[in-house]
């Protein structure tokens, strides 16, 4: 196991993020389900993969999308951390498969779409683990925070050059994007068929999850996030470059 993989087994991943982000899931879904409707699922039974799925309840409103299209729906959840995927069984009654490990135990398995929510930027080696999905899977949709723009970069400053340093820390990121930098990620392995770029400030502003109150109640913070809120609404072209967020992004897989 390397070394960048110990806080998932270990419990340290999920003991410093003890909700694991479970309040942001509706948020999220609405993006997931932009891109769902921009394929045409032609099959009566749709199986996904949901590797790295945090709480698992993402995945299981994904699975819900599909149901209530008619579909029947089967899930996998692939992860390296043991309580993590017993918390996504709960979380999500689709899951029938588990897979503790590497991508390699999914063995011949192929899925029609694997979801990719958060997760690129905690694996040390991603670029082969991208080029590996092509082999199980014809769909992918990929979450990938961007965590180099101009907020982020003056907070950066601002702290001393730490900020990204604790992100290491506390949330296990060890690669950091660019708008830029993950579409040319992702076009260096699949086949883009939609981006779509999700701003926090807006969210963070109104949601009621109380980690965002108690940001909100800093004032440097609420200033942040107001003009942040602002230039997302105003000028969303500039967003992806200048406040915090994440692109999602749905891919066809590069057949080898």
């Amino acid at each position: 196991m390397r070394s960048s993989d110990i806080i998932y087994s270990d419990g340290t991943y999920i003991s410093s993020n003890p909700s694991l982000h479970i309040e942001d899931s509706a948020y999220k879904m609405s993006y997931v389900a932009r891109l769902l409707e921009n394929v045409e699922w032609n099959h009566s039974e749709i199986n996904i993969l949901d590797i790295g799925g945090g709480a698992g309840l993402l995945g299981k409103f994904v699975c819900e999308w599909f149901e209530n299209r008619g579909y029947r729906v089967f899930a996998a959840a692939l992860d390296l951390s043991e309580e993590m995927l017993e918390i996504q069984k709960r979380n999500n009654p689709y899951i029938k498969s588990i897979y503790h490990g590497d991508i390699v135990l999914l063995g011949e398995e192929v899925f029609d779409l694997v979801l990719m929510i958060d997760v690129i930027e905690h694996i040390e080696n991603c670029e082969q683990f991208a080029d590996n999905l092509n082999k199980y899977t014809e769909f992918i949709i990929y979450n990938i925070p961007v965590e180099i723009n101009l907020v982020d970069t003056l907070r950066n400053i601002a702290m001393q050059k730490r900020y990204y340093k604790i992100q290491t820390e506390s949330l296990g990121h060890i690669h950091f994007f660019s708008v830029q930098s993950a579409v040319r990620f992702i076009a260096r392995h699949h086949e883009v068929l939609k981006t779509l770029f999700a701003g926090y400030a807006s969210y963070f502003l109104f949601s009621p999850y109380p980690d965002y109150v108690n940001q909100r109640k800093r004032l440097i913070r609420k200033i942040e996030l107001i003009l942040s809120s602002f230039i997302e609404k105003v000028t969303p072209f500039l967003a992806p470059y200048c406040v915090q967020g994440s692109l999602f992004c749905l891919v066809k897989s590069k057949k080898v």
